[in-house]
């Protein structure tokens, strides 16, 4: 699959535009850290929006879904270094690729609508609100 990696002038922009063309699909989250190795973070729930900061520019990427109507789980991932989107063959976005400085890597893989009897679940402990999952 293709892979365009986003210059880091654009973020903003390009993740703005992320989010507006793929509210609401199901997202999972997995992070692969250097020293933890790779494990889920969530497991279809629908996305909410993925931003970079606007104001500070300070490398930090916010990945947000839906818990419930009123409740969302939110990701903030610090010192970005590198953001890519991983394109499926027919170039769509299979999946949203986010590098940390220290080789963290989280990787937001998308699908545009839930599967049929399959229930939303979140595999870490749900922190609501503000509440980052780091």
């Amino acid at each position: 699959m293709p892979t365009i990696e986003l210059l880091r002038e654009t973020w903003v922009d390009r993740l703005n535009a992320f989010t507006m063309a793929h509210e609401g699909w199901m997202a999972s989250l997995e992070v692969f850290g250097p020293e933890t190795g790779e494990h889920p973070a969530v497991v279809d729930l629908p996305l909410i929006g993925v931003s970079a900061d606007r104001v500070d520019h300070d490398g930090t990427v916010a990945v947000s879904v839906a818990l419930s109507a009123g409740e969302h789980l939110t990701r903030v991932i610090r010192d970005v270094a590198r953001i890519c989107i991983e394109q499926s063959d027919d170039g769509g976005t299979a999946a949203l690729l986010i590098e940390s400085a220290d080789g963290t890597r989280t990787t937001v893989h998308l699908r545009a609508t839930p599967l049929r009897g399959q229930p939303l679940r979140v595999l870490d402990p749900p922190h609501r609100e503000r509440d980052a999952i780091s």
